[in-house]
């Protein structure tokens, strides 16, 4: 009974000296108490280093209660190394028969601290100069703060994990906002380029239009006046080769651009730049009424430009949200199969006919729905996502049971593929 009494006194007062503290001050706090209450010689916390760990290196240690900082020895030799492979290890006395390089000391408990993944990531090791009396009972209070101090480690890993994530989420957020804002640029000047060149072809159309009609009025006549046909003929010839260079212009400007894009390929969580798209575009569906519902699979991880898999993805929001009526959803959703990942988006707007379905992605194409809000459309978001599902060895669909019955429209990409370095052209 007095035993009991004993061994639960010095659990109640190891675990008051630790209540209320976590962290670096419960660990150093722990090991100051199993020190004192079990009259240990060397107390520490150690974790492992190699793999398999070789070395052992402490968190915290106190010899003859004073503080060793930072220590680190080989396993090889010592029952710790018995320790770093899975096993409790008790020695009540005589450890130097076993372990000489340990013959300073008499006795030894050493519990093995494991992390998240079941791996023994560090040990709890407590050595004695006296013969440890009652050894099963100072192992099982050993074993219970042990326990104590395994979780803390694993809490403290989860926050630092937690910490870089947020800290890596961060700069990726701020880059790809960087790199969506360029890209949107870009796909602006792209647009004004078309307006300048629809605007300066309107002046010679409207030449030939008028010298056409001029001719074909002169040779109705009795005696058609040559010398004023040939006249307007050759403006007729100036006319159109004005065109054609304006529109050779405009073709090697936006080739030159495509090709100045480049791909900057590295691992991304998909469900995070899903995030990001959708967040770019939650003002617009609450502008309209529209629920934005996502439901992407997790851990889904694929070396993809994020930049540019956020604009492909913001773009077919984008897309069925200006074709969606007030009131009604847009699904966006994330799926695998084998080696590749699909992400869809999916409305139940106006729908696509047969024709439709086969222009959805070129360039400049105008489908049979229209925008329900009054929003602008140039005819280049769907042909830029094509351009950048292609970029990255994957393709770009549309699907729709046809008009009234909504749209679904999706870019398949590979989880490992080979990815140009340019966009083609």
């Amino acid at each position: 009974m007095t035993t009991h009494n004993t061994e639960m006194q010095q659990i109640l007062l190891i675990a008051r000296s630790i209540a209320g503290v976590t962290g670096h001050d419960l660990l150093s706090g722990l090991v100051s108490a199993l020190s004192r209450y079990l009259d240990a010689a060397f107390v520490a916390i150690t974790f492992g280093e190699g793999h398999p760990p070789t070395h052992a290196r402490t968190l915290f240690a106190l010899e003859e209660n004073d503080v060793s900082e930072d220590l680190r020895y080989e396993l090889s030799g010592t029952p710790c190394a018995r320790v770093y492979a899975g096993e409790t290890v008790i020695i009540p006395c005589k450890i130097a028969a076993l372990y000489p390089e340990d013959a300073e000391y008499e006795g030894y408990i050493g519990i093995p601290l494991r992390d998240v993944s079941g791996d023994v990531a560090g040990h709890l090791a407590i050595f004695t100069t006296d013969h440890i009396r009652d050894s099963e009972v100072a192992a099982a209070i050993a074993q219970i703060f042990a326990l104590r101090a395994e979780a803390e480690l694993r809490r403290i890993a989860e926050e630092a994990n937690r910490q870089s994530l947020i800290s890596d989420l961060s700069a990726l957020n701020t880059r790809l906002q960087r790199g969506y804002a360029k890209l949107r640029h870009e796909i602006q000047q792209k647009t004004n380029l078309m307006g300048l060149v629809s605007h300066d072809l309107r002046s010679p159309l409207s030449v030939i239009m008028a010298q056409a009609e001029l001719g074909r009025a002169r040779l109705g006549a009795a005696t058609p006046d040559t010398e004023k046909l040939d006249s307007g003929f050759r403006k007729i010839m100036n006319s159109a080769d004005r065109m054609t260079g304006l529109i050779s212009a405009a073709l090697e400007h936006v080739r030159a651009d495509s090709e100045a894009l480049q791909i900057s390929a590295q691992p991304c969580d998909l469900a995070n730049l899903i995030s990001i798209a959708v967040e770019a575009n939650s003002e617009e569906a609450a502008r309209k009424s529209i629920s934005l519902h996502v439901d992407p699979a997790p851990g889904v991880t694929a070396t993809v430009d994020d930049a540019l898999i956020v604009s492909a993805i913001d773009n077919l929001i984008n897309n069925a949200l200006k074709y969606t009526h007030s009131g009604s959803s847009v699904h966006v959703d994330l799926t695998t199969q084998q080696d590749t990942a699909t992400i869809s988006v999916t409305d139940s707007g106006q729908g696509l006919t047969e024709s439709d379905l086969q222009r959805a992605f070129g360039r400049f194409q105008r489908l049979s729905a229209t925008p329900t809000g009054g929003e602008a459309s140039t005819g280049l978001g769907l042909a830029n996502v094509r351009e950048i599902a292609k970029a990255h060895s994957g393709q770009a669909n549309a699907d729709s049971d046809g008009p009234g019955q909504g749209a679904r429209f999706s870019i398949t990409l590979p989880l490992s593929p080979d990815v140009s370095r340019d966009v083609p052209g």
